[in-house]
């Protein structure tokens, strides 16, 4: 009730959307995306809430989600947003002759892990046919933002995708531990729209805009790639 308040006194008539957003991913890539959507569309208001988890929309005010996972949440539609990649990152510190680390030695090291992608770690090993024991032993964080945290102060090595560290890359906080990366071909993030919504006008801009700028973004992945 609070937050339907606060909109309503906040758009004085303007139109607002209510976004579920998975928390990293909301702050390093779509907030600051957001201002040219605000000046392409000054009469809609984004109010965005972190989730990481889906939920039902009918117990919520919801108009929409930015979630990581596959297509399959009932009573919504699907938009493919991007994949993840998800490649080993550690300090500098960790590095011997800040050269990558071999994955011999990378498994013996303590792994940090991400709550919401229990088994990432034994996906990432398995696509280079290892199995090691291990694998899901190690001190575990909700967080993709929590996980750069730890990593950066030499906690272990995490799983992130590059594109969510690009500042503590580029000032070399955190390092590449090693070349390899995973990516699932059966999840990645999606913007999912209630059935009931599918119609509403602002949510349609927003749609489309959102799509849009995925689809550069992964243009732009591809050729730098």
């Amino acid at each position: 009730v609070e937050r339907d308040t606060l909109s309503v006194m906040g758009q004085q008539g303007a139109m607002s959307l209510e976004l579920a957003v998975v928390p990293t991913f909301g702050t390093q890539w779509l907030v600051p995306r957001l201002k040219h959507f605000q000046a392409l569309h000054p009469q809609i208001t984004l109010n965005l809430t972190n989730r990481t988890r889906p939920f039902l929309f009918a117990d919520t005010d919801f108009d929409a989600a930015i979630y990581f996972g596959d297509s399959d949440w009932s009573g919504t539609e699907a938009h493919f947003l991007m994949h993840e990649d998800l490649q080993p990152v550690c300090s500098p510190a960790l590095l011997p002759h800040t050269s990558p680390l071999d994955a011999e030695t990378l498994a013996s090291m303590p792994l940090l892990q991400q709550s919401t992608r229990p088994y990432a770690w034994r996906q990432w090993f398995d696509s280079l046919d290892m199995k090691v024991a291990r694998d899901m032993t190690g001190p575990r964080l909700e967080l993709f933002s929590m996980l750069a945290q730890a990593a950066e102060h030499g906690m272990g090595v995490a799983l992130i995708p590059p594109f969510l560290i690009q500042r503590e890359l580029s000032e070399r906080r955190l390092v590449v531990a090693h070349s390899n990366v995973y990516r699932s071909e059966t999840r990645g993030y999606y913007l999912m729209i209630p059935q009931r919504k599918l119609e509403a006008s602002g949510l349609v801009v927003f749609r489309d805009w959102l799509k849009e700028e995925a689809r550069a973004w992964r243009e732009g992945q591809r050729r730098s790639g």
